[in-house]
């Protein structure tokens, strides 16, 4: 399987090398075609691999590096962002979301982006400060998406301890149930 991915991985990279910077049709489907190969293989296993999933993050961005008007680059930059997130490389999951935010801002998907660069702050670095300013975006900018509603929730909640989350929510439910008798 191993060695699958990453053949997979050095035929996607050598398709991605050649052509212009838009790509010609052939050579960014046979691309996708060899990372949806890949995703496969890697989400297909129950146990995770770090060393697909890290073949899979770099052939992602070695796409959008090669295919940067292409309109699935903004989408697999977006999927390595949860990749890397999820290899427990939070810095380089904010890096691919500001890269995401600088290159493509009309991206029909940006408010995911800038809702997920907030909670990675929050949840995966610990950095509270930014993450209140980059949730403050996401309702600044998007006041009527739903991930502002969840922004301002998460703002609230940026101070508290576990064990004051628990206590809180715990209240909420005692209330929501006191309510409904």
């Amino acid at each position: 399987m191993r060695t699958f991915t990453v053949l997979a991985g050095v035929a996607l990279l050598a398709a991605c090398g050649g052509g212009t910077p838009e790509g010609d049709g052939a050579d960014t489907t046979e691309a996708v075609k060899r990372i949806r190969a890949m995703e496969d293989s890697v989400f297909e296993n129950l146990a995770f691999d770090q060393r697909s999933a890290q073949a899979l993050l770099d052939v992602y961005k070695a796409f959008a590096s090669a295919h940067p008007v292409d309109s699935m680059a903004p989408e697999y930059l977006f999927r390595a962002a949860g990749v890397a997130r999820s290899v427990h490389d939070a810095d380089q999951g904010l890096r691919l979301y500001d890269r995401i935010i600088a290159d493509y801002p009309s991206w029909r998907r940006l408010p995911d982006v800038y809702y997920l660069k907030a909670f990675t702050l929050d949840s995966d670095l610990d950095r509270k400060g930014e993450a209140r300013t980059a949730y403050t975006e996401v309702i600044n900018r998007f006041p009527d998406h739903p991930f502002a509603r969840d922004a301002r929730a998460m703002i609230e909640n940026l101070g508290l301890s576990d064990a004051e989350l628990i206590e809180k929510f715990e209240r909420m439910q005692a209330d929501s149930a006191a309510a409904v008798q």
